[in-house]
């Protein structure tokens, strides 16, 4: 059945509520002392957005490569990647976060976002090694073809 809440925020919203009537009545209740869900989601994007600036002061000392990919991953991945880097230089020092500042792959840092901060740099550090011998494999190709 569907009803009319006026929200705490004192915003109208349509719910449809089912159950008994005293269930309705619960739950309807409660839907007043709640925000709305646009400014639920307001709230929600200003917190992120809050949650951003905090991570990117506390790196911007660094100096960040910039990421390679599509535009989507690239913009994916610089969220996740600040939001990492704020975390670890705040536990560690910028040396142990050393290897993290080497990898520029968007999709390795999507792929990697949900490892804990050992993992995380553990496996920057397998990248960064990765990354630095086919970069040493492709110039000596290099040198041999010019020669």
């Amino acid at each position: 059945m569907e009803q009319r809440i006026i929200h705490a925020c004192g915003h109208e919203q349509a719910h449809d509520l089912t159950g008994f009537d005293s269930q309705q009545a619960r739950k309807a209740r409660w839907l007043k002392t709640t925000t709305c869900r646009d400014c639920f989601v307001a709230e929600k994007r200003a917190e992120e957005a809050a949650a951003a600036a905090l991570s990117s002061a506390a790196i911007s000392h660094l100096d960040l490569p910039l990421l390679t990919g599509t535009d989507r991953q690239i913009s994916w991945a610089s969220t996740i990647r600040t939001k990492r880097l704020a975390a670890l230089t705040n536990l560690n020092s910028n040396a142990d976060c050393y290897a993290c500042l080497q990898v520029t792959d968007a999709k390795w840092w999507i792929d990697h976002r949900d490892l804990t901060d050992v993992d995380l740099m553990a496996a920057a550090t397998q990248a960064a090694d990765i990354q630095s011998a086919t970069a040493a494999r492709a110039s000596i190709t290099d040198m041999s073809r010019t020669a």
